[in-house]
């Protein structure tokens, strides 16, 4: 379903998590057993799907919700602060006796970060939720049941994108499913049977062991070094942007609500992979997941992109084909 530019424009679908985050700054992340103070906190709107909604609709595409939050205020908060968004929230349930799901995240004066989640509704979401028929970029992560992933693609008539995250070996028969998988290094390594992932050639042979029928893409993340993206039969590298992170924590998400705003925009996978890694990029600047993800004009403006958006790969430095 991915490969070719088209002139319609869809829709994005986030099927995924919703989390209320709480923030701690360390100077060093916690070792097994050790206990650090942190200078500061703050409580910020994240989980998985929830960032990959936000990012997505800040690159200025049409994007609706499916997930499910709890009966508490972090529920209403968290529903609230979707709209001012502009996402669509109808499809955010909220179920009687549950807790919102929470995060709880350490970041290092490197912008290294620690985090452990509790799923709370996240993990009561059903196939029940779905709606009949999804015709648009559906995007998904594994921070929901897996059984309501599968039965979401399995209803799908546009580009299914999996962000196979956090790593989870029991999801991967989804990969068969999905038109593109987005993992990183750790996760490719994982999914691959491989004990570490060191050079864009190892990336490259593993994401491809990954691959299962024609026109599919695995993408992976590389921080501060990009993305790869792999088909069969070739390969794209985008570098790294020259940036300085002051929070990494949803980078990863912004890059793939961006790229599944992209391609629902009609970009090839090609064409929008720089423009997702730019606003990647751009994310790392601030501090937090949602809050931090970039809207449209902030990434065009770092991209210097032209005006038409043609041909936006010719436009960012150095870029690789394969």
């Amino acid at each position: 379903m991915v490969g070719c530019a088209s002139e319609a424009k869809m829709r994005v679908t986030v099927l995924g998590s919703i989390n209320v985050d709480t923030i701690f700054s360390v100077s060093a992340l916690p070792r097994p057993g050790e206990t650090v103070m942190a200078s500061g906190s703050v409580r910020a709107p994240g989980g998985k799907g929830s960032n990959q909604a936000v990012a997505a609709a800040r690159m200025g595409t049409s994007t609706r919700m499916i997930g499910a939050v709890g009966d508490d205020a972090d529920g209403v908060w968290m529903r609230g602060l979707l709209q001012e968004d502009g996402v669509a929230v109808d499809m955010v349930l909220t179920l009687s006796g549950i807790a919102t799901g929470a995060a709880v995240i350490a970041v290092d004066a490197r912008a290294e970060n620690l985090i452990v989640v509790a799923p709370g509704a996240n993990a009561s979401l059903t196939s029940a939720a779905l709606p009949p028929g999804i015709d648009d970029v559906l995007l998904a992560q594994f921070e929901i049941p897996l059984e309501t992933i599968a039965a979401a693609f399995a209803a799908a008539h546009g580009p299914r994108i999996l962000n196979a995250a956090p790593a989870l070996v029991d999801g991967a028969f989804l990969f068969a499913e999905s038109d593109i998988v987005i993992v990183n290094e750790h996760e490719l390594a994982l999914y691959a049977g491989r004990a570490s992932v060191e050079t864009h050639g190892d990336a490259e042979t593993a994401a491809r062991s990954l691959i299962s029928h024609s026109g599919q893409a695995v993408v992976v993340t590389l921080g501060a070094d990009g993305a790869l993206a792999v088909w069969q039969d070739r390969a794209l590298h985008v570098p790294g942007l020259p940036v300085s992170p002051v929070d990494t924590v949803g980078a990863g998400d912004c890059f793939c609500g961006a790229l599944a705003a992209l391609i629902a925009e009609g970009l090839t996978l090609e064409a929008a992979l720089p423009i997702a890694n730019a606003a990647a990029a751009l994310c790392t600047q601030a501090r937090g997941a949602a809050p931090a993800m970039p809207r449209r004009a902030a990434v065009e403006a770092f991209c210097d992109l032209p005006k038409d958006r043609a041909s936006p790969v010719k436009n960012l430095p150095g870029v690789q084909i394969d």
